[in-house]
């Protein structure tokens, strides 16, 4: 081939490492809220926190979060809003962890390598499926992140929402 061919970039196992995601997520645009070395931390438009981490022994890249779900609201209903979006939206699992929140999780294998485009992809299509859960699955007001009203010590400056409100 000539003149319009391109080369798709893929990484071998041996750089699914976090300093080699964490450069290609910047090469694209994005900027990570948080780097260490268990894992790099994004937020959505509207301030959702996400982490991308390795599972090194498994070959996994590892999307996850969690939702705050309101204090007061019974298990079983809790229980119910995962298996519905389990049922309707494709890509991650939905779990209730032991703090009742509602994770969101989702693992991209690397065995034998990873087309660098198809991780950026996830990337997106993990930060913009959270968006979409918070604003269609939440009629029954279920998903709460507290009132950003009143910003507290541990405020983020860019958002004026306390630590743990959307950054998990």
């Amino acid at each position: 081939m000539n003149g319009g061919a391109y080369l798709t970039k893929i990484f071998i196992e041996s750089d699914i490492i976090i300093a080699t995601l964490e450069t290609h997520i910047r090469d694209s645009g994005l900027v990570p809220h948080k780097v260490q070395p268990d894992g790099i931390w994004l937020r959505t438009e509207n301030g959702i926190g996400y982490r991308i981490s390795i599972i090194e022994d498994r070959k996994f890249i590892r999307f996850g979060t969690y939702l705050p779900l309101i204090r007061q609201a019974p298990i079983d209903q809790k229980q119910d809003l995962a298996r519905r979006l389990n049922e309707n939206v494709f890509l991650p699992v939905f779990t209730i962890d032991q703090d009742e929140d509602l994770t969101v999780a989702y693992v991209l294998p690397y065995a034998h390598g990873l087309i660098a485009g198809n991780f950026l992809s996830v990337v997106n299509r993990f930060a913009s499926l959270l968006e979409y859960v918070v604003q269609t699955h939440n009629e029954d007001g279920l998903i709460d992140f507290g009132s950003p009203a009143a910003p507290s010590s541990t405020a983020d400056s860019e958002t004026g929402l306390a630590s743990r409100e959307l950054l998990h």
